[in-house]
């Protein structure tokens, strides 16, 4: 036996417990290497989460999972803005990015798909 298909018991609880939220697929680095068109994923998980659901500027198209990951990126978005500003000026200005994105977040139901 093959053992292709995936208890999804997990998932099933998950989207019984938070019918309101969207479920997001995730896949990793090794889900596809390329010698077909569609791969099967041998690692799959479920989770609980929450993803950033909006265009982020002066990115690569890069998905936002975790918050504090977003406000790494915005500091190195923001330093040469404000070198030549007050510490307390370059904190504000990285706060304010992150309000602003606040209403954003969403919660979502991962599906992780790797091999």
């Amino acid at each position: 036996m093959l053992e292709l298909a995936k208890n999804t018991d997990e998932l099933k609880k998950l989207i019984a417990e938070h019918p309101d939220y969207d479920i997001v697929v995730l896949a990793g680095e090794e889900a596809n290497i390329g010698d077909f068109y569609w791969m099967y994923c041998s690692e799959i998980t479920f989770r609980l989460g929450e993803i950033l659901d909006c265009a982020f500027v002066n990115d690569d198209d890069s998905v936002f999972t975790d918050r504090e990951a977003l406000e790494l990126k915005i500091e190195d978005d923001l330093y040469e803005a404000y070198c030549d500003k007050s510490n307390e000026e370059y904190e504000d200005a990285i706060k304010a990015r992150m309000a602003e994105l606040e209403p954003y977040w969403k919660n979502v139901i991962f599906i992780h798909a790797d091999n």
